[in-house]
């Protein structure tokens, strides 16, 4: 299980191992949501489905999604874990082909609210599954002095904080900072929050992301 005394190494660890175990439930789900897409109507379809592993208890939410009816045999997965610290509700990501594991603080899901959701009724957790339902990846660069401008700009009350990259999603700009084979995604900015001599240097990497999205899953997101 995933406690506060963790740190974001120990984090990765945990999580990595805890989604070896996931093989014969994915397989189970699968054959569930293969059930839902061959009924459905209407396309894209996403299902998704909470599952607290036996031996570590960590709650995991895995995301099944058929951008049409042939999917069924090739869906699009996510797997992304909640756990609860003193300062609020986290949400990690691990990907294990490349040992890779994202962790979103309350911070971000805080700035989600504000800038992007805008709205003030959807509880902590229905957030942070509000955001992933809607997530499809995002494409990355190292930060230099122009963009690390702009996420000063906009986390004023952060001047000390540090970022190391920065990637295009289809729901905004994230800003995060690397530590190890860990990034810590820190927060949101939207479009529309951009001037327009800051949206020039964003250009290309909105263009990246959407590119790549387009090769992988056929589509513009």
């Amino acid at each position: 299980m995933i406690v506060p005394s963790m740190t974001v190494k120990e984090i990765h660890k945990e999580v990595f191992d805890d989604l070896k175990t996931l093989r014969n439930k994915l397989d189970e789900l699968r054959s569930d949501f293969r059930r839902i897409v061959l009924k459905c109507n209407c396309y894209p379809i996403t299902k998704s489905y909470d599952y607290k592993t036996r031996e570590k208890q960590n709650l995991f939410i895995i995301q099944f999604t058929a951008l049409k009816r042939s999917a069924w045999k090739k869906p699009v997965i996510s797997i992304y874990g909640i756990y609860l610290r003193p300062e609020g509700r986290y949400a990690v990501i691990s990907s294990l082909d490349i040992n890779i594991t994202t962790i979103y603080p309350p911070h971000f899901f805080k700035r989600y609210r504000e800038r992007i959701l805008k709205d003030e009724s959807i509880s902590n957790e229905d957030i942070i599954r509000h955001y992933f339902k809607n997530d499809w990846g995002f494409t990355g660069v190292v930060v230099n002095e122009k963009f690390e401008s702009v996420y000063h700009y906009f986390e004023n009350d952060n001047k000390d904080e540090t970022v190391s990259f920065v990637g295009a999603t289809n729901q905004g700009y994230c800003f995060g900072e690397k530590q190890g084979n860990v990034n810590i995604i820190k927060t949101i900015i939207s479009d529309d929050m951009l001037f327009e001599n800051q949206k020039s240097i964003f250009y290309e990497l909105r263009t990246a992301f959407q590119d790549a999205n387009k090769k992988r899953y056929g589509m513009t997101v």
